[in-house]
């Protein structure tokens, strides 16, 4: 799988160009657009959070890739096959130093600081700032954008039914247009997957293959930058023991892997299996219609392989088999891995929690 190719790359572009020496602090310029916010200076206030969120994206989209090239790169050991815990601890001291480099060259290069507190990241990762946004829009009268703004927090906490009345409100007015009040941080694929729906419903069989195949390819990418921002972790409870400290840290990274899932709840669709099967479904119709049949067996294969259980693939691929060779038939190798990496986490965390419970009740039969 490659990887993912950086998003904000004119944003590098805009910072790369400039020849100032001191450091652009994320932390300093959201606060400052809190503290306008607070004395309602909104033109200030937008102007500081825009730049923020900005610097956000740009400091996200290093940490992901360097972490993703980190992984991918390939590291020639030069421990002997049998110590094979030398050989892991060697691992993660080169991923280590590959990180630091990366990072602090690629951070420098566009003149961001790398010390940015956990409290200040946890606000740009829950949209915190569009909270603050919509408000100062609103005040200077630019009202589509504190629609978008409001409706981009809302899609984060959807319980807030302050911010869900706000949403209300917006759409209510006339100068608000519906279909340009828009998720801000909406990924690629959640586009693609509204407009290869589109092209479906409009019986454009060609639009909708190039749409959804790229939004396999743009989520199972996403997916994998998601997992590997898993890894910048919060502190975890220490134990001396070295092995429980490890263990510690390894199941919050599984755990905070497995909600990266949890973003398609906006699309309606409960895990990545579901997502990726539905999109599968559309291409397979797709090819058929377009008279790409062996295509069309390939994502009927890689369906199967997601939701082995339904009856209607399962119809399908007795239809398609009774004129396309069984050979055609094969899974996409990127769905293959996707199934089983999931599958693999989740029995992980499975045992985890049934040893857990064991070990809790043993300890409170004791007493």
């Amino acid at each position: 799988m490659s990887p993912p190719i950086l998003k904000y790359l004119s944003i590098l572009l805009l910072f790369a160009s400039c020849n100032g020496k001191s450091l652009l602090s994320i932390e300093k310029i959201y606060l400052k657009g809190v503290q306008a916010y607070t004395g309602e200076r909104w033109s200030e206030c937008i102007s500081k959070f825009e730049e923020s969120l900005h610097l956000y994206k740009l400091y996200n989209s290093i940490f992901i890739n360097c972490g993703v090239k980190c992984k991918t790169q390939a590291k020639h050991s030069q421990i002997e096959a049998n110590y094979n815990e030398l050989q892991v601890f060697e691992s993660y001291l080169n991923e280590r130093y590959c990180l630091i480099n990366c990072r602090d060259k690629e951070l420098e290069a566009v003149r961001i600081n790398s010390n940015v507190k956990d409290t200040i990241l946890q606000d740009f990762e829950s949209r915190k700032p569009y909270g603050y946004l919509h408000v100062c829009y609103f005040q200077m009268n630019a009202l589509q954008k504190a629609a978008s703004a409001s409706y981009t927090y809302f899609q984060a906490h959807k319980t807030d039914d302050v911010m869900k009345n706000n949403v209300k409100f917006y759409i209510g007015l006339p100068e608000v247009s519906l279909n340009e009040m828009v998720d801000l941080e909406s990924e690629d694929f959640e586009v693609l997957h509204k407009v290869g729906l589109e092209s479906y419903e409009q019986k454009k069989w060609g639009e909708t293959i190039m749409a959804m195949e790229e939004v396999i390819a743009d989520y199972l990418a996403w997916e994998m930058g998601c997992r590997v921002a898993c890894e910048h972790l919060p502190e975890q409870e220490w134990s001396p023991e070295f092995v429980i400290s490890v263990s510690n840290n390894m199941l919050s990274l599984l755990q905070c892997r497995q909600q990266c899932q949890n973003k398609l709840s906006i699309l309606g669709f409960k895990s990545g299996i579901e997502f990726l099967a539905d999109t599968l479904n559309y291409l397979q119709i797709s090819y058929y219609h377009s008279d790409k049949f062996e295509e069309a067996a390939m994502a009927v294969a890689s369906y199967l392989t997601l939701m082995p259980k339904d009856e209607d693939m399962l119809h399908n691929r007795a239809l398609y088999g009774s004129f396309i060779d069984k050979n055609a038939f094969n899974a996409r190798p990127d769905i293959v891995y996707y199934l089983k990496n999931d599958f693999y986490e989740k029995e992980i965390l499975s045992h985890f929690h049934q040893t857990n419970t064991i070990d809790t009740n043993a300890h409170s039969e004791e007493f």
